[in-house]
This record gives C-alpha cells, structure tokens and sequence, in this order.
C-alpha cells in the first residue's frame, strides 16, 4: 500500500513539474514575457532541458527517499517522512524555478526583444458568446448521488453504530471514532454538498476568467483558448463526480458491509489516476490550449502587451487596475487569482473555513 501512494503521487508531480516549462504558453518563458518565435531558440531550449533534468534528479532522489522511508512499520513515522519528502520537493523545484525566471529576466533586459514590435492587447468581443465549458447540467449527476446519500442515511440511521468510524489506517484500522448522531452522520453528505458548490465554481471561473489572446496569432489562439476551456471544463466535471461517488461508498460503509480496505486502496488509487490524468492533459493541452493543433493561422508584428510588472516572481499576480479576478498562470497548467483583489482572498477563507466547520460540527 505504502508502495502504491508513492508511486501515484509523487511520481506524476515530479513528472510533471519536470515538464511544465514546455506546457506553457510559447509567449512566456519561466514567467516571463517573450515574443514567440524566441521560444524555440536555442538559449531558452537549453534553460528547460536544464531545469527539466535538476528538477527530475531531485525528484528521483527524493522518491528513493520516500520508498526507503516506506520501510518503517510504524504507519506515522512513515507518512511524516513521505510528506516532508513531498514538501521539500515543492521547495526545491521552487527554487530551481527562481535560478532560471532571474536569467529569463537578466536575458530580457539585455536582449530588448520587445523593441522592434509594438506591443498590445487583443480582446475578442464575440468570445464569451461561444461555448466555453460543458453544461451544468451535468453537475445534476453527482447532485443526484448527493441526494441518495442523504437520504439513505436517514433511512438507516438505525443500522449505524453507536460509535461511528471516522477515519482510518493504511491497513483498514479506524484510529478514529466519533459519538453516533444526526451531524456526525450527516457529515459526509455535507462534504460532498460542499464539494458539489467548489466543482461548480471552478467551471464558472473557468468560463469567466480573463481573455488572454496572443497578439502575434489571434485567430488561432482563439481557437486554441477555446478547446483548452472546454477539457478542463470536463476533467472538473468527471473529477467531481467521481469523488462524489467515492465520498458516497464510504458514507454506505456506515450501514452496509463493504471492506474498509477495498475503500482505502480505492481511494488512494483515484487519487493517483486524478492527479496522472491532470499530468496527460496538462501535456497534450499546453497552457491556454498551445500544444493544441488547430489552423496554422499568420504570424504578425504585434507582440502581448508587457505585464512582467504585475507578475512578482513570475508567478504571483497582483494588479488592482485589472477587473479580471482568475487569469491563466505564467508557469504551469491552468488559472490562478489576482492577489490584488478582495474577492480572491474571501475565496481562499470560504475554501479552507467550510471543510473546517463540517469537521467540528460533526
């Protein structure tokens, strides 16, 4: 078991964080803005293969860490040399990532390539019109199942143990128990509740972050920006949904014999197949759809307007004159928010604080 949560954890973060200076937009080089066609040189080639290779062998390292620490019986000990592992090679691809946004910087400025065109924004006026992420209506699926597990522990609260399992050991071992009541029941049909609201979040943001079009290529970034929103619109549904259902076989181990090591193996393998499956598509997909093929489109003098300014460390983005609150990352696959905005941190408090509720109160 141990084993199985390293390999489908650790293995496809240092994957793909080896990976993400080629997955990002071909505009930008490890948070830095660049014109296109210096993307393929073979300066900027070398910083990725570089800091591909750095961030791989100290991922590889650590792993091997990882499954040496995995030797230990005793199940605590292990995890906190897991973890430590895992945050220490967060730390360290940070800081390999920050040796090479200095030299995009110190190459920028001695390069001036942003001179010789004119820089700009592009905004697509019929854009928000097309169809940017898949319906809600699919959100009905796990609203449904949320809906059976709700009342299919009221049903049987009766058949629910006095003292009720709340969490367990690698081996199927409850390490924690709680008092049988209505909100300790209800607990995880709440959490699956809360995991509906986020899901359906994200895919709103995901319609309504900002519009980021490349100057040089507007037609076929459109296009790209497009089918980029649409995937990611589906892994979040299909993620959703089936965490959903696994919140919900383990609500039904509470009144209904089902082999709390299956559940345990079954929920750290979802995890890992979740988190491989963002790697693949981050791959094929790009940032912002730029690994997508789609019309060749024309190549013009007009260059992304310079916002290096607002992005500190190339990384974090704070812009108080930017309406836009989600907007696509410089380095990596996705979106982040705009620091600068009051809303992205009251998101950040409803995140954290809800989960936290719902495990005090039940």
């Amino acid at each position: 078991m141990v084993y199985i949560i390293i390999l489908l954890l650790f293995v496809p973060t240092v994957i793909f964080t080896a990976v993400t200076p080629y997955i990002t937009r071909k505009t930008e080089s490890f948070g830095v803005s660049i014109p296109e066609e210096i993307f393929g040189s073979p300066e900027l080639a070398g910083f990725r293969k570089k800091y591909a290779l750095r961030t791989s062998i100290f991922g590889a390292f650590l792993l091997l860490a990882s499954m040496y620490a995995g030797q230990f019986p005793e199940e605590q000990t292990w995890m906190i040399l897991f973890l430590s592992s895992f945050f220490l090679f967060i730390v360290g691809s940070f800081l390999i990532y920050l040796q090479f946004h200095k030299k995009m910087k110190d190459l920028k400025a001695a390069s001036n390539w942003h001179l010789s065109k004119t820089e700009t924004s592009i905004i697509d006026t019929n854009f928000r019109n097309q169809k940017l992420t898949y319906s809600y209506g699919w959100f009905a699926i796990p609203l449904a199942i949320i809906a059976i597990t709700f009342v299919m522990t009221i049903m049987y609260y009766q058949y629910i143990p006095s003292k009720m399992p709340m969490q367990f050991d690698f081996n199927g071992e409850v390490t924690r128990w709680a008092t049988k009541s209505y909100r300790s029941a209800l607990a995880m049909p709440l959490m699956q509740l809360f995991m509906l609201g986020l899901f359906m979040f994200i895919n709103y943001t995901i319609a309504r972050s900002r519009q980021q079009v490349d100057a040089s290529n507007p037609e076929k970034s459109i296009m790209q920006n497009i089918i980029f929103r649409r995937r990611w619109s589906g892994f979040i549904i299909m993620t959703g949904t089936l965490l959903i259902i696994l919140f919900g076989l383990i609500q039904l181990s509470l009144f209904y014999p089902i082999n709390v090591q299956v559940l345990t193996m079954l929920s750290f393998i979802l995890t890992g197949v979740i988190v491989l499956a963002a790697v693949i598509l981050s791959i094929i997909t790009g940032q912002g759809g730029s690994r997508i093929k789609t019309i060749t489109g024309k190549h013009g003098e007009m260059i992304n307007r310079d916002e290096d300014r607002y992005w500190k460390l190339g990384i974090f983005y704070f812009n108080g004159a930017d309406p836009a609150i989600w907007v696509e990352k410089r380095f990596g696959s996705g979106w982040t928010v705009n620091m600068a905005k009051p809303q992205a941190w009251i998101f950040f408090v409803i995140i954290l604080v809800i989960p936290i509720l719902i495990g005090l109160l039940s």
